[in-house]
């Protein structure tokens, strides 16, 4: 399989951004080995645009065999102006979060989270801060009307920094935390999918969805599958590194395998399976939540349908099936049997029939 790196130049115009294969482990190493690094405001890898660094990148890249692509552009990157106490303690946080190995998509969360934490006691540094005035600051938060799971990410988000980063024992930083609210899962008929499906014509658009629904996979799960997780003599398909960073080997349906073939035949994709208009970049999250939603208004749907829908909704007609709950548990993904047992809440073959059918009204 051919490997391909793109560059491509930042807003700033101070560094490129580096998009490649990010579970390929050679791969990333030794692009982290000539300077790339990660680099959380720009949700990515990036390099300097400069010509060193970019020529140690090129230099890799041919003795490696492997495609590079950047623009034709000379641009000399001005002089950094000296970090403050608040980038240090950033840049501290965000590598603790990077060498904990927590997704991106984390490492957005929490640094935007403990930024504002920063920025609201600056030109204090959160070491100087008393437990009480972080308890003061998370009430203050709390009555600008934030959501009870955004309490829960700045709580998160905190508590990183201080026992993480800095090393501080548990009962250093205690908050109290909202009780969650118990909701059931939103599902679809099976009417509904088979209707959502049927009129998405697109090959790639429908094999997105069908994979989330025929397979149980989370958003960023379909995503992230490249060729060859597709095992077609063993009829498997390998999902690596999911949530919890765990790998499970899933049975593929011939239906499936058969679309996914067409798909490949008729995209040629160079990384991923499902990439978006430049090669070797995956598919967005936006974009496929949006060919979803705009499905789901073709068919008349009037409810908001997002693929995770797809994802409960297979789960939910496994149950009404009378699969086995430790089966499902195992097919999803889930660390413990309580998360699946959420299922039994809106599976119909679990309730009794009501008594206002016996009265012949």
């Amino acid at each position: 399989m051919p490997v391909h790196v793109t560059l491509r130049l930042r807003p700033s115009r101070t560094q490129f951004q580096v998009f490649f294969a990010y579970s390929d482990p050679a791969l990333r190493s030794a692009l982290l080995a000539t300077g790339v690094v990660y680099d959380a405001a720009a949700q990515g890898y990036v390099v300097p645009a400069d010509p060193e660094a970019v020529g140690r990148v090129q230099s890799t890249c041919q003795q490696r065999g492997w495609s590079l692509k950047f623009p034709p552009t000379t641009v000399l990157a001005p002089e950094r102006p000296a970090p403050t106490p608040l980038d240090n303690t950033l840049s501290r946080y965000c590598q603790g979060i990077v060498l904990k190995r927590y997704n991106p998509k984390t490492l957005k969360n929490y640094r935007f989270a403990f930024q504002a934490f920063v920025k609201h006691h600056t030109p204090r540094v959160p070491l100087d801060l008393s437990h009480q005035e972080v308890l003061d600051y998370m009430a203050l938060r709390i009555g600008e009307g934030i959501s009870e799971a955004y309490q829960n990410l700045i709580i998160n988000a905190i508590k990183f920094y201080y026992e993480a980063v800095e090393g501080k024992p548990r009962q250093y930083y205690a908050l109290p935390r909202p009780k969650r609210p118990d909701l059931n899962p939103h599902v679809i008929s099976k009417g509904e999918v088979k209707a959502l499906l049927q009129h998405t014509d697109n090959l790639k658009h429908r094999a997105m969805p069908m994979l989330a629904y025929g397979l149980g996979l989370r958003l960023g799960e379909v995503l992230a599958l490249t060729p060859h997780d597709i095992d077609s003599k063993r009829m498997a398909l390998y999902v690596r590194g999911g949530k919890g960073k765990k790998d499970r080997d899933l049975p593929l349906p011939e239906s499936l395998l058969a679309i996914l073939r067409e798909q490949y035949r008729q995209f040629r994709p160079t990384t991923y399976l499902f990439e978006g208009q430049v090669p070797g970049e995956r598919y967005s999250e936006r974009s496929l939540q949006k060919v979803i939603k705009q499905a789901a208004d073709r068919v008349g749907i009037r409810r908001t349908v997002t693929l995770h829908m797809l994802r409960h909704s297979y789960a939910t007609h496994l149950m009404e099936a009378g699969t086995d709950i430790r089966v499902i548990q195992d097919l999803l993904g889930h660390a413990s049997i309580k998360t699946t047992e959420i299922y039994t809440h809106v599976a119909q073959h679990t309730r009794p029939a009501s008594p206002i059918d016996d009265m012949g009204l």
